[in-house]
């Protein structure tokens, strides 16, 4: 059995807690993308253009839109990706160059996603007869709903389509809700994310004004727009954080325009990837996680070996959203372990096969293999590995918020608990038994 593999910290957050969210959200009401179609089928129209058939070959040329299309498990209809489409998990697809519409083509996509930064290439892959398709980016929680409506729309058709794309926004959005409720907040604390020392910054069109918003901070650039600001603004606003692009950090504590800002004084300068500002699929929750650890450091756990400023937020986080998601499940399952049979054993099996725990044949009966299986289950999903499924397992084994394998735990799981004694085993001969 394959075990899994340990991910950088950060992406190991938003992985925990995006997939421990619960499908319990209410749907919004927003406005019919795809009126007139019947239920999961096309044609679809979508922001003016008409998919005919659901695409089973798509290039994205927008890293935020790879990012929607991850978030929505929807990866397995792309063939190609821009070179900015960096996700771990698109490391193998192909890239192309998105202003070489010839290199486009050439990847045969029968439709083609891209958003207005990426946009100067539109006129000239419409010319080579590709379907394209313009999707602005959010930039708030409304912006955000839309914005997975339309991707999802596009990919898996009308109805069931729009409807996944609406949950999935809102299930990221309850974890934003989760992080704003651990947070203090009975401080105001100013802050803002500088791309250069030039004038380019988050301003309140952005979705990453949002962001730090529910990271429990106030964006002082939030009345601006265009993603431009001006010293003076800065100087007046005087932000208690500054979060900035790498390497600005250092310009920042040398350059004497800033020197008088409290956040330079303090030494309250954190450098974040763009791209967690810009991303907007799950990165907006390890987005808000980073901001939120950084501005509120007495959040983190009491221990000389730990310096991850999220750790005790993921914690608190994770615990709220775990519970909410496992109470929503009404279901009664019969609690299992090693030497039971049957169909309920069968499901498991199939499920684990389907998370990538299980990679052999299994017939329903409950092996030693099938229980190393649901211990490493158990340990991706910061469960007891205890290898029985009981009625805590089999919950999130069988939810949407279950993690594949492949993906660390939330946070260190207890040692297993003893295998009762005396328990005999069925698997004895020459097949060895899943």
């Amino acid at each position: 059995m394959k075990k899994s593999m340990g991910f950088k910290r950060t992406a190991v957050l938003v992985l925990v807690l995006v997939l421990l969210c619960g499908s319990f959200a209410a749907c919004s009401t927003l406005p019919d993308l795809a009126s007139g179609v019947a239920a999961g089928e096309f044609p679809v129209d979508v922001n003016g253009v008409t998919i005919s058939a659901k695409p089973q070959r798509v290039a994205v040329l927008s890293p935020s839109l790879a990012d929607v299309v991850l978030a929505l498990d929807l990866e397995t209809q792309l063939v190609a990706g821009s070179s900015e489409c960096a996700q771990e998990s698109l490391r193998d697809l192909q890239k192309v160059d998105a202003s070489d519409a010839q290199a486009v083509s050439a990847v045969n996509p029968d439709l083609v996603l891209l958003d207005p930064a990426s946009a100067s290439a539109e006129e000239a892959l419409r010319d080579a007869g590709l379907t394209v398709l313009n999707i602005a980016p959010a930039a708030d929680r409304g912006g955000y709903e839309r914005l997975f409506a339309q991707v999802s729309s596009a990919l898996s058709g009308g109805g069931p389509g729009y409807d996944a794309g609406i949950a999935t926004a809102q299930d990221i959005f309850l974890t934003l809700d989760e992080i704003t409720r651990v947070v203090p907040n009975d401080t105001v604390v100013t802050a803002c994310y500088l791309y250069d020392l030039s004038g380019s910054a988050v301003t309140g069109d952005m979705l990453g004004s949002t962001i730090m918003t529910y990271s429990g901070v106030t964006n002082v650039f939030k009345d601006v727009v265009g993603g431009q600001f001006d010293y003076d603004t800065l100087r007046m606003s005087n932000p208690n954080i500054i979060f900035c692009a790498p390497g600005l950090k250092n310009e920042l504590e040398s350059d004497s325009r800033f020197s008088n800002l409290q956040a330079v004084r303090s030494g309250k300068i954190f450098e974040l990837e763009p791209r967690l500002m810009e991303w907007q699929g799950r990165t907006i929750v390890e987005c808000a996680l980073e901001i939120s650890g950084s501005a509120f450091p007495e959040l983190t756990e009491e221990s000389s070996q730990t310096t991850d400023p999220t750790s005790k937020i993921e914690s608190q986080v994770s615990s709220a959203l775990t519970s909410s998601a496992l109470e929503a499940d009404q279901t009664e399952y019969e609690p299992l372990q090693e030497g039971d049979q049957g169909d309920q054993v069968l499901a498991m099996q199939t499920r684990l096969d389907e998370l990538g725990y299980l990679d052999t044949d299994y017939d329903g009966h409950y092996g030693e293999y099938t229980a190393s299986c649901v211990k490493d289950f158990q340990k991706a999903n910061g469960l007891p590995e205890t290898g029985q499924a009981d009625e805590t397992t089999q919950k999130l084994l069988f939810s949407n918020r279950a993690r594949r394998a492949g993906e660390a735990a939330a946070s260190p799981a207890p040692s297993p608990s003893p295998e009762p004694e005396g328990e005999s085993s069925e698997e004895g001969g020459e097949e060895e038994e899943a």
